[in-house]
């Protein structure tokens, strides 16, 4: 008979000779109650035998974990009293060697009678309590330890297979991959659980950003960055939470890389092309959608992307000021002015036959613009105060007025104006979604406020009606 055949035999021979009086007191209490009762008693069941007891550590579990078991010293960066060294020694061989776990305990608590809190000690007591199955308390005993020294080995790697074993593998991973350098299993591991670590971390983030929370889904994304700052998980996470922020060069960063890894995915480089224009570099942008036009000749839609693409380069050569502007998300009456004077040449080089003045801007900074479109009829002017009202709210439909009133004055045919005899609201959506300078007349919302974007776009088709584009 082996040695480990005959311990396991010994327990469960001793676990017998426990179990046995409690079965006959058991049996006598039965008998008791017969006499008393007369009644109903011969038909009764059996009493239950007590449950068996939970089975106890054995070596094979020792020896299933022996690679994670490592002398509790091994890796420990600072120094150790080598006479308690060598009472966690005599512990760590009888887990071991009969797994002893009562023993390697009794050894890390007389240690950390004399040390408290012992780094060393600790991984002993954790390391039995890994033999003896106690995953959560290994954790909860060796993760300040693995904060307080990454390097440790004996520790990280104890930690690391009570993790793995409970489930937490991205806990586990980071624990592995501490010591990687320093241990060939944990290097084993790391490489094994790699990508299930990263699909749960994402999926981790992906859940945070769903309920809304941004700063949890940032320390998912910070540990992406830690652990696969190449791959294109990462880089689809980090756009994710760029999104969520509303941070659109986080954005364009984490794009720009997703378009190295996968160069024919359109809907990726669309995207670059307007977060380029929008926060980036322009002529980056337009060389983009170029050569997205150029690789499908016949597509109408990139067609007409290329055009808003060469306007807003255009945009980009402008002074700061107006590209400012045209990037605000609500515009006033100031600023709509300053666009139609900056980007129409019709507008900016005409010679204004009339002279209303309006009163209230005599000293503002866009005077100059103000007073152009002012003069060419295409603003108002209140006709009792004289005030033009700068920084009023610019809506819609006083865009989408001006440009149809320019339309109209131009000089030009436009069939699409065919048939407008006022430039009242309802009459100038009219005109406007039949030149395509919106959708839909639904889509015109006279009253609705007017962002930079939506006023470039209604001038840049404007200026194709016009032939100025």
């Amino acid at each position: 008979m082996s040695t480990r055949e005959g311990q396991e035999r010994r327990i469960v021979t001793r676990g017998r000779a426990r179990l046995a009086p409690l079965a006959l007191a058991g049996w006598a209490f039965a008998l008791a109650g017969c006499a008393a009762a007369l009644v109903g008693c011969a038909s009764a069941p059996p009493p239950p035998r007590p449950a068996a007891p939970a089975p106890l550590p054995t070596l094979a579990a020792a020896e299933r974990e022996r690679p994670y078991l490592l002398e509790p010293t091994a890796g420990y960066p600072q120094d150790f009293d080598s006479a308690l060294a060598a009472d966690l020694a005599s512990g760590h061989r009888a887990l071991l060697e009969r797994g002893d776990v009562d023993a390697a305990r009794r050894a890390a608590e007389a240690v950390l009678a004399a040390r408290p809190g012992a780094p060393p000690a600790q991984v002993l007591a954790g390391q039995a309590d890994l033999v003896a199955g106690d995953y959560p308390a290994v954790i909860a005993r060796l993760l300040p330890v693995g904060d307080a020294q990454p390097t440790y080995t004996a520790s990280q790697l104890t930690l690391g297979r009570a993790a793995e074993l409970a489930g937490d593998i991205p806990l586990a991973y980071a624990a592995y991959r501490a010591v990687a350098a320093r241990s060939p299993r944990a290097f084993e591991r790391t490489g094994e659980i790699h990508p299930r670590a990263i699909e749960i971390v994402g999926n981790r983030l992906g859940e945070a950003l769903a309920r809304g929370r941004i700063p949890e889904a940032e320390k998912q994304l910070e540990l992406l960055r830690e652990w696969a700052a190449a791959e294109v998980a990462t880089q689809e996470a980090a756009r994710k939470v760029a999104v969520a922020k509303g941070d659109a060069r986080a954005e364009l960063a984490a794009v720009q890389a997703l378009v190295r890894r996968r160069p024919d995915d359109r809907e990726l480089a669309e995207r670059q092309v307007d977060l380029e224009f929008a926060v980036g570099d322009p002529t980056t942008g337009l060389q983009l959608i170029q050569n997205l036009a150029d690789r499908n000749p016949r597509d109408a839609a990139l067609a007409e992307k290329l055009a808003a693409a060469k306007f807003r380069w255009r945009i980009s050569l402008l002074p700061p000021g107006v590209q400012a502007v045209a990037a605000r998300p609500e515009l006033n009456r100031a600023e709509l002015a300053v666009l139609l004077y900056w980007l129409i040449p019709e507008v900016r080089y005409a010679k204004p036959a009339a002279g209303r003045i309006a009163t209230d801007v005599l000293d503002h900074p866009q005077r100059e613009e103000i007073v152009r479109v002012v003069n060419l009829g295409l603003l108002d002017v209140d006709s009792t105060l004289h005030r033009f009202s700068p920084g009023a709210a610019a809506r819609r439909g006083t865009a989408v007025a001006a440009l149809t009133r320019l339309l109209g004055r131009s000089g030009q045919r436009v069939e699409c104006l065919a048939g407008t005899a006022s430039a009242g609201p309802r009459t100038a959506c009219q005109a406007a979604a039949r030149c395509a300078l919106v959708a839909s007349e639904e889509d015109c919302l006279p009253g609705a406020p007017l962002a930079g974007a939506d006023a470039v776009e209604m001038i840049r088709r404007t200026l194709e009606l016009l032939g100025s584009a």
